[in-house]
């Protein structure tokens, strides 16, 4: 080993010299400092403004404020819907949306693949504008797939944003009760355009059944006392004794 400092013409002063291996000292770049230093500064700065004042977003914080923005914005109401599905260019993108994200379970015409079909008026979780935009943007969970005997899907909210979700909606209100050729078979409930679900058909339906039970006991009272003995009867009876 040996001490001796001497300067070589590439490395610099060589202040260090192990079993032929030279250790040299040079200053390094200024580029170089700059950063070094930079980098200290801005943490001290990051983790003031980021942890002592509150003052910036942590990433988790500013990625929950996005997805909140994309996905729990104002809720479509059915007008909403209805009029986006009449503008050319909102049905436009939904397609593109559609083709891209939906095509994959729904099949490229909607016609049903392992999703349901989008094309005819049976529908498993509502027809309604409404009721589809409800399950674009917040999906089908896997225990109300299970109950209803039908696929999950997930929310598309957080991926596609609030007004992509409405376009796509859009595109579906365009393309239903349009019933393409070799569309999967029907599931769920058919929906009357312009009304209620049929869910809520039949709930209005359910007084008439209520009422029908009454007359049936009446029927049923009816009859027993026709078949009862009436006082004559007896009478009559007695007389043959």
């Amino acid at each position: 080993m040996s001490d001796t400092k001497r300067t070589d013409e590439i490395q610099g002063e060589i202040i260090h010299e192990y079993d032929g291996i030279e250790e040299a000292d040079n200053r390094l770049p200024n580029w170089w400092l700059a950063t070094f230093y930079g980098a200290i500064v801005f943490a001290f700065v990051y983790w003031f403004a980021l942890h002592e004042y509150d003052s910036v977003m942590t990433p988790t914080e500013a990625y929950a404020a996005e997805l909140a923005d994309q996905g729990e914005g104002d809720v479509a109401s059915e007008a909403d819907l209805l009029a986006l599905a009449d503008d050319a260019s909102a049905v436009a993108d939904g397609q593109e949306v559609f083709s891209t994200t939906c095509a994959a379970c729904h099949g490229d015409a909607a016609q049903g693949v392992i999703g349901p079909n989008l094309t005819d008026e049976h529908w498993l979780h509502g027809g309604s504008a409404t009721a589809i935009y409800a399950s674009v943007r917040d999906g089908i969970t896997a225990d109300q797939a299970l109950i209803e005997g039908s696929a999950g899907m997930p929310g598309w909210a957080g991926q596609l944003g609030e007004g992509r979700v409405r376009n796509a909606v859009a595109y579906i209100l365009s393309i239903r009760n349009t019933n393409v050729e070799g569309g999967r078979e029907p599931e769920g409930e058919v929906y009357a355009e312009g009304g209620d679900d049929a869910e809520a058909a039949l709930g209005e339906a359910a007084p008439d059944d209520v009422d029908a039970e009454p007359a049936e006991e009446d029927a049923e009272s009816a009859a027993a006392e026709n078949l009862a003995p009436t006082g004559e009867d007896l009478a009559a009876v007695e007389e043959t004794n």
